[in-house]
């Protein structure tokens, strides 16, 4: 958006207001050194001329001047506070500074002194968006398309923030005519595409989603958003390889690019293009060597893939750039605990709490550590203080109940319970199926089009197999949807024999109403297993057993059973697992996701196929 070129308040005399006028005529036509000339008069002769000031501040933006920019609106703002113009543009000038709330408040006070004001209104919007205050934004952006209905500015703006709220199909509704109207202006043709191909890539219509990036693309070559989307859309069709293509145009026209960086690099490791993997990071950091996030991203990859030495370099160059960022320093504290370095690490934890003292992960990670470094009374105490802060963060009450059960405290039994909250249920087969082996044998084919990677996903826990890309359930999968209605039943049959109970962190949050946080299947082959963890962002987690290898059977090994209570690092419990069920296909096993679990690796040709969701609370 760009700032208001205007005069709006009368200067008392006559030859100022000349002079003024010929200052703005000089700025509207881009001839800022005799502008600033002119301007440098008029404030000679009084130097707190509103007027004056906030064309000074205007032509400090045209010169990326930003901070003397500021000083000027501010300035003109103290000399005549009833301005709107002023307050919009000193709100434009905080947005692109990412100073999103100071933005707002200045945008809402340009409204206050003129409720009619489309661009206010317009930026007040964009602003809260970036806020994440959606609703607000709606509102904003709605109130100026009722005074100029046909600014299609606004409707890209209300569509992308309806896009936002989840609602693509009213976005989809909005943008369709915009485009007609917006034919002779390929910019913006581009921008509103970009924005329907966001719609329909929400309603998982990822083909027709392509075709409006392309769109885009072909209208506007340096809308790098397209580039990266038409990597998504690509990933969700199965061409990979395209996908890559796609994410690397996105870095070569912009490196710093988070996002693609994270989603190339997942899908090199995917693909098994080693000689590739993290190349990219290499490559934007040798163009921007102060850039924290770099080494910040780079170092999680490595870590995730257990090269810690490696790991450690990168987090440790990211916290000299980042000192005030919390990640690098708690990541480096987890990468010198594996290293056996505990005193470093606490050192580092106590680092990043004393950054962010509010933050449960941090907490909960520090409490991962002590437990480790063998001091489990300081671990309890870190994860009651995540608790604390975060009472539904699963991880965290893992982290108590570790602790509990390393002081032989029996609050860990009544945690866990093995017995009683890990239970096996029988799914009948949908209407149309004799039985359930002919039903899964029927879904596990139809889940063949949907395992189309190499590998398994670098930043989850399964190792040696592959994991679907997106939710399974809600999305058009006709015999998934057969299975999650038998689904259905059974978790609300788990809710139901729940007890009423307040204190407990299951128990407690116990409603008949629930949804699906997440859904997924997962194949392992040959080798293949779990790594022991939890799910921090569900309530009631999941196994429905597909396809078993014969290899189960064995029970002395256990091989492909999931196992439960032991942690994720080497455990100094003498019966580390607590209980393991056998997979059998047809069963659904529910239990907390607070609850450690994992995968006995097997020995087989023939894969072990799953379907697994998180449940929570509606």
């Amino acid at each position: 958006m760009s700032d208001i070129v205007e005069q709006t308040s009368a200067p008392p005399d006559t030859q100022i207001r000349v002079r003024l006028q010929q200052a703005l005529d000089l700025l509207n036509r881009g001839e800022l050194v005799a502008a600033e000339a002119a301007l440098d008069d008029v404030l000679a002769e009084r130097a707190e001329e509103a007027d004056a000031l906030q064309l000074m501040g205007i032509l400090r933006r045209a010169q990326n001047r930003t901070e003397e920019a500021e000083a000027f609106y501010r300035r003109s703002i103290a000399a005549n506070p009833n301005l709107p113009q002023v307050h919009n543009n000193l709100g434009n000038l905080l947005r692109n500074l990412g100073r999103e709330e100071d933005a707002a408040n200045c945008f809402r006070e340009a409204i206050r002194l003129k409720p009619n004001y489309v661009d206010a209104l317009l930026g007040l919007g964009l602003s809260l968006q970036s806020l994440r205050q959606f609703e607000d934004a709606e509102k904003a952006l709605r109130s100026a398309l009722r005074i100029q209905p046909n600014w299609l500015m606004l409707k890209q703006s209300l569509a992308a923030v309806l896009n936002d709220l989840n609602r693509p199909k009213e976005a989809e509704a909005l943008l369709r005519p915009a485009i007609v109207q917006s034919s002779r202006d390929p910019r913006q043709t581009a921008a509103l595409s970009f924005n329907l191909g966001m719609s329909l890539k929400l309603q998982r219509r990822y083909s027709e989603a392509l075709q409006q990036f392309d769109k885009a693309r072909e209208l506007a070559s340096d809308m790098v958003l397209a580039d990266y989307n038409r990597g998504d859309a690509l990933q969700y069709l199965g061409r990979l390889e395209e996908a890559v293509e796609a994410y690397q145009s996105t870095l070569a026209r912009n490196p710093l690019n988070m996002l693609a960086h994270h989603d190339l690099n997942q899908l090199l490791y995917r693909l098994g293009r080693n000689e590739e993997f993290l190349r990219s990071f290499d490559d934007a950091a040798f163009l921007y060597p102060e850039i924290g996030q770099l080494p910040l991203q780079k170092g999680k990859f490595l870590f995730q893939r257990g090269d810690l030495e490696a790991a450690r370099e990168q987090f440790e160059r990211a916290a000299v750039l980042l000192p005030e960022n919390v990640t690098p320093h708690d990541a480096l504290a987890l990468v010198l605990a594996r290293m056996g370095d505990f005193d470093g690490a606490i050192q580092k934890h106590e680092t990043a709490v004393r950054i962010e003292p509010e933050n449960a992960n941090c907490w909960t990670n520090f409490a991962e550590t002590l437990i480790r470094a063998g001091d489990p009374g300081r671990g309890l105490s870190a994860a009651e203080r995540a608790i604390a802060i975060a009472p539904d963060n699963q991880h965290g009450l893992a982290m108590w109940g570790l602790a509990l059960r390393s002081l032989d405290d029996a609050r860990e039994e009544w945690l866990n319970d093995y017995e009683r909250f890990v239970q096996v249920f029988e799914i009948d087969p949908p209407d149309g199926y004799a039985d359930k082996e002919s039903f899964n044998r029927d879904l596990n084919i139809y889940l063949d089009r949907l395992h189309l990677d190499r590998r398994e996903f670098i930043d989850q826990t399964l190792r040696g197999g592959t994991q679907t890309l997106d939710n399974i359930f809600g999305v058009g999968h006709a015999p998934v949807e057969q299975l999650r209605a038998q689904i259905d039943k059974a978790v609300a049959s788990y809710i139901a024999r729940m007890e009423d109970n307040t204190d407990h962190p299951l128990l407690r949050r116990r409603q008949p109403d629930f949804r699906y946080a997440g859904s997924w299947s997962s194949r392992l082959h040959d080798c293949g297993f779990h790594t022991n963890h939890v799910h921090p962002q569900g309530w009631i987690s999941s196994a429905y057993y597909i396809a078993v290898p014969e290899a189960a059977e064995d029970m002395a090994e256990k091989q492909g059973w999931i196992k439960f209570g032991e942690p994720a690092f080497e455990p100094k419990f003498k019966d580390p697992v607590r209980r393991a069920v056998k997979p059998v296909p047809g069963t659904l096993v529910l239990f907390p996701s607070y609850m450690w679990h994992g995968t006995v690796p097997f020995h087989s040709p023939n894969a072990r196929t799953t379907i697994a969701f998180d449940v929570v609370p509606k």
